[in-house]
């Protein structure tokens, strides 16, 4: 996401993008915990996403200073700490999201490599003893930035939103045996190397995507108060309902892309946090600016991902990248969980 786009750190060979189309199966069978270790190190862009047979939220991958390479740690948040889990043969990640499909009862991890590289979306299995490599996604290759995936538990597929440099965006479902492109009269906010929000709303019975498009060839600015989109259009929301995009009008979270988004079962209720650490709620098709008593610090931070624990009635984010300033030596990289409760947040 924003530290992936920043075009020097794009040109850093370290950074290197080992991304797939993972599907995890029988994940908790091979992992051990290990011992001593109370919480994640400092990370942005891994993947994170509740697990129903886990009965934790899981986090995997993701890029950490100084050497900004994949990494293949996975770590579960059991609601009282974290714990290190290893897995034989996991293969390391960063830039890449997830999504639980519960009709297969299979968490999806999808990715690619970076846009200098090549290569098409990929599809891996992890069947509890070994990884195998499946039918690649077959994306366009002018399709770059970040793939986002949500489970549509209405119409029971894993969705994938990629957008491409031409204007244009792809929509790809999983149905469990194949990827299918979906073909729809409308299109919604282009987000190729921008990063966007992508989370299923059963409110709505829609996918929720949350994005801004850029019209300078730069990728980010600095207007002298924060980091931003470079010539960005704005925070805009589409909903996808498995054939059409309809866009959402009104109010939008400021800076909401590099935030963090999931869906609340207990309330019934998307929640969005921004880069300025605010906390919106979409309730039917209208954004609500909420007041919780104490919100995440530092602020801004970004880079990071959101997740819901139904069996504890908690959001949960970690991590992140705080950009206070225009100099990259003076950003921070806290290694703070925050969980919210529907009040406060907490600093865990």
């Amino acid at each position: 996401m924003w530290s992936l786009i920043d075009a020097r750190r794009k040109s850093t060979p370290l950074k290197t993008k080992f991304s797939t189309c993972l599907v995890l199966l029988g994940f908790a069978g091979t992992a051990t915990a290990a011992a001593g270790v109370e919480h994640p190190p400092k990370r942005i862009d891994y993947a994170l996403a509740y697990v129903p047979f886990l009965h934790a939220i899981v986090m995997h991958g993701g890029w950490a200073p100084p050497d900004w390479t994949p990494g293949n740690q996975a770590w579960k948040w059991d609601g009282h700490g974290w714990s290190r889990w290893t897995v034989s043969g996991s293969p390391a990640f960063a830039h890449h999201t997830m999504a639980f499909d519960s009709g297969r009862n299979t968490l999806v991890i999808c990715g690619r490599p970076t846009p200098a590289q090549g290569g098409q979306y990929q599809t891996w299995e992890f069947n509890g003893t070994t990884w195998n490599r499946k039918t690649d996604v077959p994306v366009h290759s002018t399709a770059e930035g970040d793939p986002k995936l949500t489970y549509d538990g209405r119409r029971k597929r894993v969705v994938l939103y990629v957008a491409h440099n031409g204007g244009t965006a792809e929509v790809w479902e999983l149905n469990g045996k194949s990827w299918q492109l979906i073909r729809s009269p409308q299109q919604p906010v282009r987000c190729d190397d921008n990063g966007c929000l992508f989370q299923y709303d059963p409110a709505l019975g829609k996918s929720v995507l949350v994005g801004e498009e850029r019209t300078s060839p730069q990728l980010l600015a600095w207007d002298g108060h924060e980091w931003g989109m470079a010539g960005g259009t704005g925070t805009q929301t589409w909903l996808w309902d498995g054939v059409n995009w309809a866009r959402v009008l009104g109010e939008q979270p400021p800076r909401a892309v590099w935030g963090g988004i999931g869906f609340d079962t207990e309330r019934n209720e998307l929640l969005l946090l921004t880069t300025r650490m605010e906390t919106w709620a979409l309730r039917g098709n209208r954004w609500i600016k909420l007041q919780p008593k104490e919100s995440p610090r530092p602020s801004p931070n970004g880079f990071f991902a959101m997740a819901y624990d139904p069996s504890r009635g908690l959001t949960l984010f970690f991590g992140g990248e705080s950009r206070r300033s225009e100099s990259e030596k003076e950003w921070q990289y806290p290694e703070s969980t925050w969980t919210y409760d529907a009040r406060t947040w907490i600093r865990r």
